[in-house]
Order: C-alpha cells, then structure tokens, then sequence
C-alpha cells in the first residue's frame, strides 16, 4: 500500500480512537457501522485497485467493509446478496455481475430487487436498469474510450482493431459499440472478443496476425488485454509503437511496468470511490443522492503510441 494510502488510515485510526463504544452506538441507533461490498473477482486489479479505495474512504467515514469475492459466479454472487443482508449491513456496494449484465437472469434481478427495496445499494461502475438502486456511480469509460479513438486518430492510425471483451459484460459492449462507430468497416478478425485477461490478450493478438492484413493500432478492452497483445507482438518481431501502437484501459499497475509502458485511461479510482461513498452514506441516513452519478476518465500517455510507419 502506497504512503498517501497509509497516511489517510493511520490519520482515521488516530480520530476513531476518540470514538464512543461502537456496540453501544449500533444498539441505541440500530445502525452497525458496517458495509457490504460484492464484487467478481478480487485478483483483478482492477478491482483490487478500486475496492482499496472503498475500503479507506469507508474507514474514514467510520465504516468497517465486509467484502463478498464471487469468484464471477452468480450463485456466490446472489448468497453474498443474501448472507451480508442477514448480517445487517447499513448499506451495500456493488461491483460488477449484475450491475455490469446486458441480459441480467429474472430470479437474480428479482432478488436484488427485493433487497434493494429494504437496503441502500450503490452499483460501482456499473447499473441494474430498474432496479430501485440509491445510486450509480462510474467512471465515464465512454468518453474514455472515444479519447483514446480521437487519440489514435490524431497521430494517423485509420487500421485499428479491438481486442478483448467478452459480450456478456456491458462495458466491453459499450466500448466496442464506439470502436464500430469509428471503424465501420474494419475486417472481421480485427475484432477479437477474447475475455478479458493476458491469456486473452496473447489469443487476440496470435489471431489477428494470423489473419493477414495487419492493423497499425490496437485498441485493447483493458491493460490486462494490451499486456498479453504485447508480449505477442514482441515474440513476432513487432516494434511496438514503431510497427504497432497498443492502448490499454483502466490504467492499472501493469500499464506502467510492461515495455514500452502502456498508453491507457484511469477510472480515477479515488474520486468513484469517493462518490460512491458519499452516495452510500446519503442514502443510509435518509437522503437521496443523484440516482447516475458519472466520473471524468483520464488518458494517461505513455510511450506505447506513435504514427504509423508509412509503408512506401
């Protein structure tokens, strides 16, 4: 955990220090001070990244975090639902499964529904169109997604593909949605729905060189995604940018660490958290908070893009 990150908790220990007795308090305002959060996969970093960020900023405020990991399960997903529900959380965060399902099961949806009805849930980075949610907060991965085209089509590149994905998950939809938006025409094998990990990337970008007709860009679903396309490109003998110009999303760790260092765009993980937190915590003491709450997402450049090699 980096200093900023220890600072901020070792400040909120030393106030909660002063704190009346917690056990005391729940009794007297049948409140307990805790939260839920249900999230798919916890060795995503994306995820990890995110929930470190709740955890504090719910700390901060007070709050101990229960996290409820699904392993991308909906089973697991729906008995966390119910079981952090029994435990008397005051409210519940949400990330990912559901709140990210372009086709939702019934029974699921019925049941969050159910639940929503008696606790307040914010979906983090993600929504359940109708169900009575208190809030949804989440990054404008859109407006990400079109800065990074605009990015790409500044420096030149007209042949770029999209890489990662998976079609059961609304924001790989979403960006995909843009991507055909500015290339209508491109190949079929420059779309590779291939999931969304580093082995999906090495797919994504082993297929699309098989192919034949390269691009001279590629815009990947995430930075797990653009490492594995990178790892590819490098075996084959590519430059990367010099030959190929790879973008990656969500400006994990890994975007930083991998060679050249990914170009990519930051959820602006402190200020969703932040938000997100803020509409919890207005909804459980009663108020109601915005029920769309979307964050600006910023490009980080990096040295993984450069204009395309003119091929005489």
């Amino acid at each position: 955990m980096n200093e900023v990150l220890r600072e901020r908790v070792e400040q909120a220990m030393r106030e909660l220090r002063f704190r009346p007795n917690r056990i005391a308090q729940t009794l007297y305002h049948h409140r307990s001070k805790t939260i839920g959060c249900i999230l798919p996969d916890i060795g995503n970093p994306f995820f990890s990244q995110l929930f470190l960020q709740l955890e504090i900023g719910a700390f901060e405020r007070g709050y101990t975090m229960i996290l409820g990991n699904t392993v991308s399960t909906r089973d697991m997903e729906l008995t966390y639902l119910h079981a952090l529900t029994e435990r008397q959380v005051d409210g519940l965060l949400y990330l990912g499964g559901l709140a990210n399902d372009p086709d939702p099961d019934p029974d699921a949806l019925r049941a969050l529904h159910d639940i929503a009805e008696r606790l307040p849930i914010v979906a983090v980075n993600g929504d359940v169109p109708g169900a009575p949610l208190a809030s949804s907060v989440r990054a404008d991965e859109c407006g990400g997604t079109r800065a990074l085209l605009e990015l790409l089509h500044a420096r030149g590149h007209t042949r770029v593909a999209f890489l990662g994905g998976q079609r059961d998950v609304t924001t790989s939809l979403e960006k995909l949605d843009l991507y055909r938006s500015w290339h209508p025409d491109h190949p079929p094998a420059w779309v590779q729905l291939s999931g969304l990990t580093i082995d999906a990337g090495r797919a994504a970008m082993t297929a699309l060189l098989d192919s034949g007709a390269p691009p001279t860009a590629c815009l990947c679903v995430n930075d797990l995604v653009a490492a594995g396309a990178l790892a590819v490109a490098h075996e084959r003998g590519l430059n990367v940018p010099g030959d190929l110009s790879i973008v990656g999303f969500d400006d994990i760790f890994v975007a930083q660490v991998v060679t050249p260092p990914l170009t990519s765009v930051s959820h602006n993980y402190a200020e969703v958290a932040r938000q997100a937190l803020d509409a919890l915590l207005h909804a459980i003491e009663g108020r109601k908070p915005e029920r769309h709450i979307t964050v600006p997402a910023l490009v980080v450049e990096r040295d993984s893009v450069s204009a395309p090699l003119v091929h005489h």
